[in-house]
């Protein structure tokens, strides 16, 4: 099987075996799928230190997939992802620096890792989402845990845009009419940190129930939110694992400036009133 053949198929199992992960294997496996080609750049040490797990989880993990250990992962991560790094004795001792060559690397390869991150946070990622808000009437912004602080920035700058927000953070009889209330009009924005998705996913649901414009903002490809069929944005932390509350909080500020952004669009409004209606019918 060819190389790139074979990162697909591990991406492809981590998804499909994800639910019958341990707590710690989904941790790690959530890790590996959004950081898959820093792998290379780090030790198991280092990858169970960002995915808040144990240095001999990673190892089984890996031998669990089919692999010798860590390392064999490596290897297979290295060859299609980063095949402009130093050979593995070298990748190793990236950050206690012997020569020029592995400085190089290392810089190109945090260059790739700097200009994904901004990918996932720039205007192509954000614009469907700001696209899918605007004109909706309320827009409920959901989520609980630490996902409670990104909510209430978002709800923060979209009520100074002049929008109708509420905010839900519980499945509490008033957070459930709220929910129960949602309509065509309305947008919702679901928010999912870590294993705390359960108002999020409540809320994405009823809003595709009852045909509300539904986005959701997510800390992992592998979190249930972000299987659901819906637009949405993942980002990633460039060497933290999954991305850290300051950054998820920053890219509820740069969602809310694209939804000023679209708004201030001549017809821009009109125009994405009339595409959601016709996504909706």
């Amino acid at each position: 099987m060819p190389v790139t053949d074979e990162v697909h198929a591990l991406r492809e199992r981590l998804r499909r075996d994800y639910d019958h992960f341990s707590p710690a294997q989904q941790a790690l496996a959530r890790y590996v799928a959004d950081h898959i080609g820093d792998l290379p750049l780090m030790s198991a040490h280092e990858v169970a230190r960002a995915a808040h797990c144990s240095p001999a989880t990673v190892v089984r993990f890996a031998q669990a997939l089919g692999f010798g250990g860590y390392p064999e992962l490596q290897q297979l991560v290295r060859r299609t992802q980063r095949p402009w790094l130093p050979p593995p004795r070298q990748a190793r001792s990236l950050g206690v620096f012997g020569g020029g060559d592995g400085v190089q690397a290392a810089l190109d390869a945090e260059r790739h890792a700097l200009e994904d991150a901004a990918d996932r946070l720039g205007q192509r990622g954000l614009a469907p989402l700001a696209q899918a808000l605007v004109g909706r009437q309320p827009v409920l912004v959901a989520g609980d845990g630490h996902a409670r602080a990104v909510i209430n920035v978002l709800a923060d700058r979209l009520a100074r845009l002049g929008m109708p927000v509420v905010g839900i953070t519980g499945l509490e009889p008033a957070d459930r009419a709220w929910l129960g209330s949602i309509d065509r009009r309305s947008g919702v924005v679901a928010i999912g940190i870590g294993r705390e998705a359960r108002v999020a996913h409540a809320a994405a649901h009823a809003g595709q129930e009852a045909g509300a414009s539904v986005v959701a903002l997510v800390d992992s490809s592998l979190s249930p939110l972000a299987r659901l069929n819906l637009a949405r944005v993942v980002p990633a932390d460039v060497r933290g694992g999954a991305p850290s509350l300051v950054a998820m909080v920053a890219v509820a500020q740069a969602l809310a400036a694209a939804v000023e952004g679209v708004r201030r669009a001549p017809g821009a409004a009109d125009t994405a009133s009339q595409e959601l209606s016709a996504v909706g019918a």
